[in-house]
Order: structure tokens, then C-alpha cells, then sequence
């Protein structure tokens, strides 16, 4: 066990984590309340007033004293937001109407909106689109806490460090949408604990070493500055403690200690070396390097050059952000650069990023984890499903497809979203047979061809009836396209035993559409019928029901056109339903039921896109081919698709003020052919990710969002 006394030295040097961003003060005036007011007679006090009181509400008695009102004042904000209210029958307001009010209102109660990755969409998109911006207010200062995926790459960075030892720390909270989000987690007490052990098992690997015949020798992968100073018999010079720190700092931190730092760990040093070993004095002193919070953070406060009101990220912090944007360790390249003061322009940085990008060889982990996130295929490998008995489910090898359909189009780096969801090839079943005559291609998972079970391979689902040697292999004609028909994502936005419209429906609503649609009511139980002489879309007739609907509206037409395909994600033409008279019928001689009978019914295939914002997207579709179609050729859904891009590599939501950073992006897209990596450098080079608010500078320990 660990003494009593290296903790409490230990988080003495432990990095403040409650950070605060600089609050504004919002005056509102009594003009802004009269505009609200008016608002509610216009749009609510109708049937929220004293007469009517429709669900039990009033409105019409609310005055600014809002902390006397909050629940309702609050309640009030998100249907207006959400677009829940008024009903759809009743005159809707316009855009800007709306959004003075939840603006109004969010000021008056304190509470921020669109914190959370799956309400990235709250701000109106006309509004980050529908006029040219100029350049806006640059965001506060952040420290942001390492990833799960960026934490092991430091730790690897490290040397040989023994990662199978090594505990995760950092919870993740089972959010929908991007999982790496600044603010959004906080380093707790369980999770110091297990930092603090982690810390002593890298030093102990760093610090690697035996001793034979009294002389101290170092292991495989240990650090020579930190071997020395184990013989137990040493006294350190104080010339050797200072070039342990420095090291340290090179591997934790990345870049020299300050003047002061030395001094504070050489002090901890000292402390311990008083009252236990100095080889343990040693130890203690490199893991409280190792729990500094600029090796646990990634600190972007804008300690680079001024400009006007804004401050350039530093080159250290340029170094950090762009390395864990596009993957999950300081890139060497990046680090360098920043060491001699060459990473001080958007030209610079640009430079880095197209370097990193066009090299196969640098690990690029976080490009590939956009698309896995955005589009939540991987999901599939958590769904249960029975086993068929006609072929072989197989999601790992079904998600793995998709990952290689999306690296081969992420290669050519044309059109790459177009590509996406209306591409008419797939790999299927693939995998790659390594051996000293070099690569090539085989399926993942074959069948014994004596005792198969009469089953096919996984490529069987995507209407292969024999694996195809040529991949990327056409798909069957008229069957399926792109990302949103591969059996991963129908399997990832589906059930257990049937498909499921309304999951499909609200990932392209919000994905492609970038609309919202509010989380489900607490307390209501979401259950489709489960009568199975009925087709699914009939079963879903239940969602039609006024209090339902009102959610609905924006999601089962939108989804019900993937029923082309089942829950495993085959093509089907026809749905099968139990035939209830043949079921009846269908019995042993005791009277015993052998089983459900099904029979064929027609499949219908249609949909509806409503409410889009874009009248060109808005009408009804054939099937589920002609949606992606039309969706892969809207700019709202390009432009929808550069604000999850822009979520994911800045780690926040849009706000007014990054208008000009989404319109630049969009820009740099089109102009590139529907480059990727056109795009992700227009990102990493924007005014949103290169600068900072210079009143960031106001506190050393600098601001969360």
C-alpha cells in the first residue's frame, strides 16, 4: 500500500480541476421582456391562459420574476426550442421570434443550452448559413481533459510501459453522439486514485532496473536518467534530480519545465527523500510530473500572439490540439516544430495538417472515429440477435466492411460525403491474408464446405450469393447504396428481433437534416404492438396517436423506408407475417402447437421528408434509394455534415460567433471537389480552433467552455 504521506505530497501536486469560464453578465432590458410577452399572446396564452389551461398549464400569468416560475419558464423554452410549440396546426413564428425567446429566457434562468453533443443542433441553421458571417467573437479559453483513446497514447508514448496493467480512470457518460467532448467530463475522486496508481506503474517501467554484484543496471525500455538514481546507495546531485525532472517533462509534457518548475519538484524531492528512501524520494518526485494537469489536460487558453481581442493558440498548444484532433499521441512532427517556434501560423499549421494526412504511415485513429461515431454502425456488434439459420451473422466482420468501405472512399477523397450514402460498392466479408508473399484478399469467415448447416457466408447479406474476389465488389442492381444500406448500420439502428423505423428516422433527421427531436418523455413506455400478422409499418400506426405524433412527425416517415431491408439487413421485397389461420391449424396430433406460419405480404417502401429547410429535399420518396439520392445531392445535408465535422474536431457545438468558421469550411469543400482532408484542414486552421478569447488570459489556470 501506498504510505499515507506520498498522497498527500502527491496531491499537493495535483492540478486545480474546478474551472470556470468567464461569465458574461446579460442585461435585459424591459423591451426584451415585452417582446416575450408578446410572444406568449401570440403563440401560447390561446390555449395556456386562464380560460383554457390546456394540459394543466397557464402562461398568461408569468411576469420576469422568472426564479418564482422556473419549471414553467424553462418548460416553456425547450418546447418553443425544440419546435414542439406551438402544435402544427396553430400559426408557427418565425425563426428569429423563437429564438429571442429561448435566448431570453436561457439569460434570464443561467442555464446554458446546447451543452451536450446530441443538442448540437439547437442553434437554427439558417442562421449559421443563410447569410455570409463575418468574423465572430473567439471562444474562451479551455482546459480539456485527455480522451480514453489519447490517455493510452500517452501513456504508450511513455516507452514500454506495461499497458495490460494499466486501469482506464476516466468515465464516460452514455451520451448519444460524439463521446471525446470538451467540458463535458471532469476528473473525479475514484478517478485520482486510479491516475495516481497508474502514475507509479509508469515510473516503475521507466525506472526499470536490477542490481548485481552492487551495481545498478537498467531493463528493456527503462529510462538511463532514472536508473541511475536507484542505487540506493547514491546521493543524488542536485545536477542529476534536475536532468530526471527535465526528461520527465520531455516524455509527460512534451516540452522543456519552466525556470520555476525545477525548483517546486526537486523541493517535493527533498521532502520525501527526508522521511523515506531516496530512490522512493526519486519516484515520487517523476509521478508528480506524470500528474501535472498540463500531461492530464490539453490546455488551450491562447498564449500565442495577440490579435485585437483574441490571442493564438501557443505553438506547444497548436502542437497538442491538431495531434489529438487527428489521432491519439503527440505527433513528433508537430512537437518539433513547436520547439523551434515554427508552428506560429495558419500557413504553419496548415502545412502539419496536410503533412499528417497525406502520409500513410502516421496513424490517423481519430479520422476513421469521426465516421464511427457519426454514422453509429459499430453499434451493430451490440445488438443481440438470434443466430439465423440460413447464414452466418457475423457484425464484427459487418462492422470491419464498413470500416474499409469508408477508408477506401476517405482514399479517393472525392465527393467524399455524396460517396458515403450513395455509393453502389461494398466490401463484403473481407479480410486480408498476410503471409511472406505479401497481402491479398480472402473472405473473413469461410463455412466448411462438407458441414456447413446449409448456411451462407456473411456475404450472403449483402446479396452476394458467392464471395466476390474483386473488392470493392458492385452491389446486386437496385438494391442497395452507401453507408445508411449496409447490414452494420440497419443492424446498429435496429432491435433485437425487428427493425426500427423510428431510430432510422431521428439519425437522419438530426444527421443529415439538422433538425432535433427531444429525448423520450420519462415515464412513457416506447413499445410497438406485437401482433405479427400485421407488417411492421402497420404495428407503427400506434405512433400516430396526437400525443405521440407530435415527436413522430419527424421521424417514422424518414425511416420507413429502409423496411426494403430486415433487422438483419437483407433486401426483401415482400415482409413476412404469421398467417393466423395456418398457425391454428399447424399442430401435432395431441393438439400442440409446431409453430407460427408465415406467409408473404406486400412491402411498402414509401416515406416522406418533411420540414428539411430545404424545399428542393421536402416531398415523398419511392424507397429508400431515392431518398439517399436526393439527401447525398442537398447542400443542407453537406452543410449539416460540416457541423457534426466541426463538433467532433473542436470538441463543442457551434455557436452564432463560428458562422463564418462552418461557411469558410463548407467553402473549402466545394472548391476541393468534396475533399476530406480539404475539409478537416479548414477545421484545424479556422479562426475557431486557432484562437482564443484574450480575456482567457485573465487566470492562469484558464477556462472550461
Amino acid at each position: 500500500m501506498r504510505p499515507l504521506f506520498l498522497t498527500t505530497a502527491l496531491l499537493a501536486f495535483w492540478p486545480t480541476t474546478g474551472i470556470s469560464g468567464e461569465k458574461k453578465t446579460v442585461t435585459v432590458d424591459a423591451d426584451a421582456f415585452a417582446e416575450t410577452a408578446a410572444f406568449l399572446r401570440s403563440h401560447c396564452v390561446k390555449c395556456h391562459g386562464a380560460a383554457k389551461k390546456s394540459g394543466g398549464i397557464r402562461l398568461d400569468d408569468l411576469t420576469t420574476d422568472v426564479a418564482k416560475d422556473m419549471e414553467r419558464w424553462i418548460a416553456v423554452r425547450d418546447q418553443v426550442r425544440d419546435g414542439l410549440m406551438p402544435p402544427p396546426k396553430e400559426p408557427r413564428p418565425e425563426n428569429i421570434q423563437s429564438r429571442k425567446l429561448v435566448a431570453w429566457v436561457s439569460a434570464q434562468t443561467g442555464i446554458k443550452a446546447a451543452a451536450l453533443p446530441n443538442q448540437g443542433n439547437l442553434i437554427p441553421h439558417e442562421l449559421l448559413f443563410g447569410k455570409p458571417a463575418t468574423i465572430g467573437e473567439a471562444p474562451l479559453g479551455r482546459l480539456w481533459r485527455l480522451s480514453a483513446e489519447s490517455y493510452l497514447g500517452f501513456i504508450r508514448s511513455m516507452g514500454k510501459v506495461p499497458t495490460d496493467k494499466i486501469i482506464q480512470p476516466f468515465t464516460m457518460v452514455p451520451e448519444r453522439g460524439i463521446k471525446d467532448f470538451a467540458g463535458l467530463y471532469t476528473i473525479d475522486e475514484p478517478s485520482t486514485e486510479i491516475l495516481i496508481r497508474n502514475a507509479e506503474l509508469m515510473v516503475e517501467a521507466m525506472a526499470g532496473h536490477e542490481i548485481k554484484e552492487g551495481i545498478v543496471k537498467g531493463k528493456n525500455g527503462s529510462v538511463r536518467e532514472f536508473v541511475v538514481l536507484m542505487d540506493p546507495k547514491l546521493e543524488p546531485s542536485r545536477q542529476q534530480l534536475k536532468t530526471a525532472v527535465r526528461q520527465m517533462f520531455k516524455l509527460a509534457v512534451g516540452r522543456p519545465p519552466a525556470d520555476a518548475d525545477v525548483p517546486r519538484f526537486l523541493g517535493l524531492y527533498d521532502k520525501c527523500a527526508k522521511i523515506g528512501d531516496r530512490p522512493g524520494a526519486v519516484k515520487t518526485m517523476l509521478q508528480a510530473v506524470l500528474l501535472r494537469s498540463d500531461a492530464m489536460f490539453r490546455s488551450e487558453l491562447g498564449q500565442g500572439k495577440v490579435d485585437g481581442g483574441r490571442r493564438m493558440l501557443s505553438g506547444h498548444e497548436l502542437a497538442i490540439a491538431v495531434s489529438l484532433a487527428l489521432g491519439d499521441r503527440r505527433e513528433t512532427g508537430l512537437m518539433n516544430a513547436a520547439q523551434k517556434d515554427a508552428l506560429t501560423s495558419k500557413d504553419q499549421v496548415a502545412e502539419h495538417v496536410r503533412r499528417i494526412l497525406d502520409d500513410p504511415k502516421n496513424e490517423k485513429t481519430r479520422i476513421l472515429k469521426f465516421f464511427r461515431e457519426y454514422f453509429e454502425y459499430g453499434k451493430a456488434i451490440d445488438i443481440f440477435k438470434e443466430k439465423p439459420k440460413t447464414f452466418v451473422h457475423a457484425p464484427q466482420v459487418l462492422v470491419s466492411d464498413t470500416d474499409r468501405l469508408i477508408l477506401h472512399i476517405l482514399d479517393a477523397d472525392k465527393d467524399v460525403l455524396r460517396e458515403m450514402l450513395t455509393t453502389e460498392r461494398s466490401f463484403a466479408n473481407y479480410s486480408l491474408n498476410k503471409n511472406k508473399k505479401g497481402e491479398g484478399p480472402k473472405p473473413a469467415v469461410t463455412l466448411n464446405p462438407i458441414n456447413n448447416k446449409g448456411q451462407k457466408a456473411p456475404e450472403f447479406v449483402y446479396g452476394f450469393e458467392k464471395w466476390p474476389d474483386t473488392q470493392p465488389a458492385t452491389l446486386p442492381k437496385n438494391q442497395r447504396l452507401g453507408i445508411l444500406m449496409q447490414p452494420s448500420w440497419l443492424i446498429a439502428h435496429a432491435t433485437n428481433f425487428d427493425n426500427d423505423p423510428v431510430r432510422r428516422g431521428r439519425w437522419i433527421r438530426e444527421r443529415l437534416l439538422g433538425g432535433t427531436v427531444p429525448d423520450l418523455p420519462i415515464g412513457v413506455v416506447a413499445q410497438v404492438p406485437d401482433d405479427k400478422h400485421r407488417t411492421f409499418r402497420d404495428r407503427l400506426q400506434v405512433t400516430r396517436d396526437a400525443k405521440c405524433w407530435k415527436c413522430h412527425r419527424m421521424m417514422d416517415d424518414l425511416g420507413l423506408p429502409f423496411e426494403q431491408f430486415d433487422h438483419f439487413g437483407l433486401f426483401r421485397n415482400v415482409e413476412q407475417v404469421e398467417d393466423v389461420d395456418a398457425t391454428a391449424k399447424n399442430v401435432d396430433k395431441k393438439g400442440k402447437s409446431l409453430g407460427p406460419v408465415m406467409k408473404p405480404a406486400p412491402l411498402d417502401t414509401t416515406g416522406t421528408i418533411t420540414d428539411s429547410g430545404d424545399t428542393k429535399l421536402d416531398g415523398d420518396v419511392a424507397d429508400p434509394r431515392t431518398m439517399v439520392r436526393r439527401l447525398g445531392d442537398s447542400e443542407r445535408v453537406r452543410q449539416v455534415f460540416v457541423r457534426h465535422a466541426f463538433r467532433f474536431f473542436l470538441g463543442r457545438n457551434e455557436t452564432l460567433s463560428d458562422a463564418k468558421t462552418l461557411q469558410d469550411v463548407d467553402r473549402a469543400y466545394v472548391a476541393s471537389g468534396g475533399s476530406f482532408k480539404a475539409l478537416v484542414t479548414a477545421l484545424l486552421t479556422s479562426d475557431s480552433f486557432v484562437y482564443r478569447s484574450a480575456s482567457s488570459q485573465t487566470s492562469s489556470k484558464g477556462a472550461s467552455r
